[in-house]
């Protein structure tokens, strides 16, 4: 099994730094309307062959100009195709390897250096300055990896079309047309080699706490629990992405906005990211709750996930005075929240001022 190395901060692009939530774009096309299928923008081959765009061989050269000329008039269908076209032109290789390297050669990986998951699929060199964030990722691919397997085998559920892929754009309303089960057909299982990737790239441009992973992995697991809205091959980076932005922003007022991941992924428009979040509180009752119970439980499972994997887990449990204000905020913004809800008004997390709620509670 080949070992990969993470030296990732050495020359890492945006683009690059996003290249598992990207990764949704044919690496190669048969034809203009084959590819176009695939992007969920048939709409658009007659205005390719009225431009006489005829051959996959034309669209690396694309330029925005051209789609507003041919009619292509949404800002983020453009960004989409052009996202595309530049996949197809690059020809990348696997997610894994898409990382930007560093001029120095990697070192040779030594047998203590490696670790491996159950299945020994994958294997990571880290020198990451903190080896706690390739540990927790490590498990939330493996949780995530289950929870698709799980998901793909249960009945459709009417909320998940809020999280999928296959709408475009992502807050339009499903295709009805075609039945879940002749869909289920075409989806393959993500690996968790894939899954790891796509969480440690979100992480090397958002550079937040571990914690906030584990937070996250509670946020996902409450959707299911909640709503009954399952992970699956479509939907899970929607779901994880709109996790992890609440997260960080329950952790800490400092935190990244929304308009920070579209630029991270360009997968998504600010739009569609804000669509995620405000349906993801939503489904969860609003309720971003974590006291330190059940952050400690999560924890604790993580690093028995490890530990039978015979990987390490070095994350330390949160600090009793970290995780009462973890509690307090999270309590805070759930009122916020629901306050919110009751006065038919919305708010993303971000713009919530919550200081007055934990002053009440004597946190500030």
């Amino acid at each position: 099994l080949a070992t990969v190395d993470l030296r990732l901060g050495c020359g890492l692009t945006v683009s690059a730094c996003f290249a598992g939530m990207q990764s949704s774009f044919p690496s190669s096309a048969e034809s203009v309307e084959g590819w176009l299928s695939e992007l969920h923008l048939s709409k658009y081959a007659n205005m390719f062959a009225d431009a006489g765009i005829t051959s996959p061989s034309q669209l690396p050269g694309l330029e925005e100009t051209a789609l507003k000329q041919m009619g292509v008039n949404l800002a983020g269908h453009r960004k989409r195709l052009l996202q595309a076209c530049k996949e197809l032109g690059n020809k990348p290789p696997p997610v894994e390897h898409r990382w930007v390297p560093s001029d120095a050669p990697p070192p040779k990986p030594s047998e203590s250096s490696r670790r491996a998951n159950s299945t020994s699929s994958i294997y990571v060199q880290s020198t990451i300055t903190k080896p706690d964030i390739e540990e927790v990722i490590f498990c939330l691919a493996v949780v995530i990896h289950d929870r698709i397997v799980q998901g793909e085998s249960l009945p459709y559920v009417q909320e998940s079309h809020y999280f999928s892929e296959e709408n475009n754009p992502i807050y339009a309303e499903p295709d009805l047309s075609a039945t879940n089960e002749s869909k289920k057909k075409k989806r393959e299982v993500p690996a968790e080699e894939t899954i790891f990737y796509t969480i440690r790239s979100v992480y090397e441009c958002a550079r937040f706490p571990a914690e906030c992973l584990i937070i996250s992995l509670v946020y996902m697991e409450r959707l299911i629990a909640v709503s009954s809205v399952p992970l699956t091959v479509s939907s899970w980076r929607p779901i994880l992405l709109a996790a992890l932005i609440v997260a960080q922003k329950v952790w800490d007022d400092r935190s990244l906005h929304n308009i920070d991941f579209s630029v991270f992924c360009p997968m998504f428009t600010l739009k569609e990211i804000n669509h995620l979040e405000k349906k993801f509180l939503e489904l969860i009752g609003y309720d971003v709750s974590v006291n330190s119970s059940l952050y400690a439980s999560y924890h604790f499972q993580l690093r028995t996930l490890c530990q039978k994997s015979q990987t390490g887990f070095s994350l330390h449990p949160m600090e009793p005075s970290v995780a009462a204000n973890l509690e307090a905020r999270g309590l805070a913004y759930t009122e916020e929240f629901k306050q919110n809800v009751a006065n038919k008004t919305w708010s993303s997390t971000g713009d919530i001022e919550i200081s007055s709620r934990l002053r009440k509670m004597g946190v500030m």
